[in-house]
């Protein structure tokens, strides 16, 4: 089953999953990327001044063409040798895609941005994948407390702990598909911010994979105190321990103890 072939490109965040870069990074980066430049026109302006015309006429066309690679490496990919140093890519903030022949254009008017590859998804990388759910199987037990075998836990802010024996649908009333079999857990909520069928949480024995059913006010995993939102019906590999919220209501999994 797929729901790829459902979605609207409008309904897709170029930009889910990633981190900005910090500013000591990006000064990092442009300096790397101008020092080779800089030092070789200061050059040539000193030889041109001292009596060596051919020395430094040599170096200013060799700066002038470093400035041109660099920015057609911008143009190109979003990064050049500075942002291969640190880690950095930089693209149009509006579609996560480089931004080609109207680099300089989006840089002057600050379309774009540059996100660090080191700390979430590089831009370039795909940001919707088909949702593949396993076969249908006999029904799976319903989910106890606590969690054995290296199984995950999932703790509730309303304090129930489920095991992730089985693929687990929350919401306030929650049903799960014939052809995708998972527990479905109803979770109390009187603000009403959970959808009847939220999000689906499975554990592959090595990953966890979350992935938000359509719901009305989505699904979002905190890394470092920010929130990032998961693409509706994108299934999406996460680390454990993982802090994630659905609508006004959240809840950690972390591994067994």
């Amino acid at each position: 089953m797929t729901t790829q072939d459902s979605l609207r490109l409008a309904d897709v965040d170029p930009l889910v999953l990633t981190a900005r870069a910090r500013a000591g990074q990006l000064a990092g980066a442009v300096f790397i990327d101008l020092a080779a430049p800089l030092v070789a026109a200061i050059g040539g302006i000193l030889a041109l001044t001292t009596g060596a015309p051919g020395l430094g006429t040599a170096l200013v066309v060799g700066a002038a063409l470093l400035v041109v690679v660099t920015a057609g490496q911008f143009a190109r990919t979003g990064r050049a040798l500075g942002g291969l140093a640190v880690g950095l890519r930089t693209v149009k903030a509006s579609t996560g895609a480089a931004a080609g022949r109207s680099f300089l254009p989006a840089l002057l008017r600050g379309r774009l941005e540059t996100f660090d590859l080191r700390r979430g998804r590089d831009p370039f990388a795909p940001a919707l994948a088909p949702v593949t759910f396993p076969e249908a199987q006999a029904p799976a037990p319903r989910p106890r407390s606590g969690a054995r075998g290296g199984v995950p836990l999932v703790r509730l802010d309303s304090g129930e702990r489920l095991s992730l024996e089985s693929a687990l649908i929350l919401g306030r009333t929650p049903i799960a598909p014939a052809d995708a079999p998972a527990e479905a857990f109803q979770w109390p909520d009187l603000s009403r911010s959970l959808s009847k069928s939220h999000a689906r949480l499975e554990w592959d024995g090595a990953r966890l994979w979350v992935t938000d059913l359509g719901s009305t006010n989505g699904t979002f995993v905190r890394t470092a105190g920010t929130r990032h939102p998961l693409i509706a019906h994108q299934r999406t590999p996460l680390a454990i321990p993982a802090e994630i919220d659905l609508g006004d209501r959240s809840l950690s999994v972390t591994e067994a103890r």
